[in-house]
C-alpha cells in the first residue's frame, strides 16, 4: 500500500521492457469498418423485448451498449445511435433510473449514459448519469469511518447498497471515479455560461444542485486515491480487487478490468487537468498490462487466462469474467485518444500510444485469423481456436472492434 507520490515515483522509476510483439507489421484491411459493423449487427440480433441481450446479464448489457457507443464515436458513424438510445430507455422498465442493489452495475449504466451524451449532447442521458452519480455517492466511505490494513478507507465505494455491506472493491470505486471525472469534464468545459443539468434536477430528485465541475473532479481524485493507496501494486502496475472492512483483509485478485478502469480514470484526469503525474501512472499501468503473464500471450494476444481463459472455463458458459478483458481494451483506447489529442507529451507517452496501436491490431488480427467462423461471430478464446459463438463471447469483441476503429483512423 502506497501513497500517491510513491505510486508516481514507482511509475517513473520502473523500466518496462519493450514488448516482444512490438515489431508486428499487421495493419487491419480496408474492409475493417465492415467487419466491425458486422460484429455489432450479430450481437444486436440477440436483443430482447425488455431492452437487453439474450444470454448475458444486466451489467453486461450496459457494457455491450457502451462498446457500441464507443464505436459510434470512434468510427464517426451514427447509424446505431437511435437504436442504442431506445434500448436504454427500454431498460429502465427493468430498474427505474437504471439503479439496482449493486453499485458497480449501476455505475456501468451511468457510464453508458454519459458516453451517449458525449456523442450527441442529449441532456436526458446526462441527467440519468448525474442521478446515478448521486445515488452511488451515498456509498462512498468518508474519512475516519473505517481504517483497514493500516489505511483510512476514504474514497472507497461499497460494492452494494445493502444494509451492512462491508466490501469496498476496486471496480466499483474506479467506476465511480470515472463517472465523476466524465461529469467534471462536461461541467468544466461548458464554462460559467454553460447550461447546467443540476439545477433542473433539483426539484425532481432533491439533489445537491450547487455542485460544480471542480467538486466532481475532486470526487474522482478521492476515489482514484483510494485505489492507489489501498489496492495498487506500484511495481507491477496492476490493481487488486478490494478490501473487506469487516474482516480487515485485502483481496489480492488481479482482474484485467480493475486495472483497465484505473488506466482510463488517470488518463481522463490528465486530460482535464494536464497534471503529468496521472498520465505517467496511466502509461505505466498500460505498458505493464500489455505484457502481464496470465493476461497476455507472448504473441501479444489478450487471452486473460485466469478470468476466462481456454482450459479454465467451458466456452459456452456465461459468467462475469468473460467480459473483463474488454474493459482493459476499452481504456487502452481511452488513454490512446488522450495521448493523441494532447499537445504536451513526452516520448514515453508517445511510445505507449504506439504500443497500444500495435497491441490492438494484433488482437484484431487474431480474431480474424483464429477466433471467427467468418460470419461476424466470435468465440471466447481470443488466441483461438474458434469453438463456437455466444452472446457473451461476442460481447468483449465489441470493445476491440471499437478501439480498432480509434487507433487506425486518419
Amino acid at each position: 500500500m502506497v501513497n500517491f507520490p510513491d505510486a508516481v515515483n514507482a511509475a517513473a522509476g520502473t523500466e518496462v521492457r519493450r514488448p516482444a510483439w512490438a515489431d508486428s507489421p499487421y495493419q487491419p484491411p480496408a474492409s475493417s469498418k465492415d467487419i466491425t459493423d458486422r460484429c455489432i449487427d450479430v450481437y444486436m440480433m440477440s436483443r430482447t423485448p425488455d431492452g437487453g441481450i439474450g444470454g448475458v446479464g444486466w451489467w453486461q448489457w450496459a457494457n455491450g451498449y457502451t462498446a457500441i457507443a464507443n464505436h459510434i464515436d470512434w468510427s464517426s458513424d451514427h447509424r446505431n445511435l437511435d437504436l442504442l438510445q431506445a434500448r436504454l430507455n427500454c431498460c429502465e422498465d427493468q430498474h427505474p433510473m437504471l439503479i439496482n442493489e449493486f453499485n458497480d452495475d449501476t455505475l456501468w449504466w451511468g457510464l453508458c449514459c454519459i458516453r451517449i451524451y458525449e456523442i450527441d449532447g442529449n441532456e436526458e442521458f446526462l441527467k440519468k448519469a448525474v442521478v446515478i452519480w448521486h445515488q452511488c455517492h451515498k456509498y462512498i466511505c468518508q474519512a475516519g469511518r473505517h481504517t483497514c490494513c493500516g489505511q483510512d478507507m476514504l474514497g472507497g465505494c461499497y460494492w452494494t447498497n445493502k444494509p451492512g455491506e462491508g466490501y469496498l472493491n476496486a471496480i466499483t470505486t474506479s467506476l465511480f471515479a470515472e463517472l465523476s471525472v466524465r461529469i467534471a469534464r462536461v461541467e468544466l468545459r461548458r464554462g460559467p455560461q454553460g447550461h447546467s443539468s443540476f439545477g433542473k434536477l433539483k426539484n425532481r430528485f432533491s439533489l445537491h444542485h450547487h455542485m460544480g465541475g471542480t467538486d466532481f473532479l475532486e470526487a474522482a481524485r478521492c476515489s482514484i486515491g483510494w485505489i492507489l493507496r489501498c489496492v495498487y501494486l506500484p511495481g507491477d502496475g496492476v490493481v487488486m480487487d478490494g478490501i473487506d472492512t469487516k474482516k480487515n483483509s485485502l483481496t489480492n485478485w488481479t482482474f484485467t478490468y480493475n486495472t483497465g478502469v484505473a488506466i482510463g480514470v488517470c488518463a481522463l484526469i490528465y486530460d482535464l487537468t494536464r497534471e503529468q503525474e496521472y498520465l505517467l501512472l496511466a502509461c505505466h499501468m498500460a505498458r505493464c498490462s500489455m505484457q502481464k503473464p496470465g493476461w497476455v500471450e507472448k504473441n501479444g494476444v489478450l487471452s486473460d487466462l485466469g478470468a476466462w481463459g481456454r482450459g479454465v472455463e467451458e466456452p459456452a458458459k456465461n459468467g462475469d469474467g468473460v467480459g473483463f478483458k474488454a474493459v482493459l481494451v476499452r481504456h487502452l483506447g481511452t488513454l490512446y485518444e488522450v495521448i493523441r489529442q494532447s499537445r504536451d507529451l513526452d516520448p514515453r507517452s508517445m511510445e505507449t500510444a504506439s504500443y497500444i496501436k500495435i497491441f490492438i491490431n494484433i488482437n484484431f488480427q487474431s480474431q480474424q485469423e483464429r477466433n471467427t467462423n467468418g460470419n461476424g461471430q466470435y468465440g471466447p478464446w481470443w488466441d483461438g481456436p474458434f469453438v463456437g459463438a455466444t452472446s457473451h463471447s461476442q460481447l468483449p469483441v465489441l470493445d476491440l472492434m471499437a478501439v480498432t476503429m480509434l487507433v487506425n483512423r486518419t
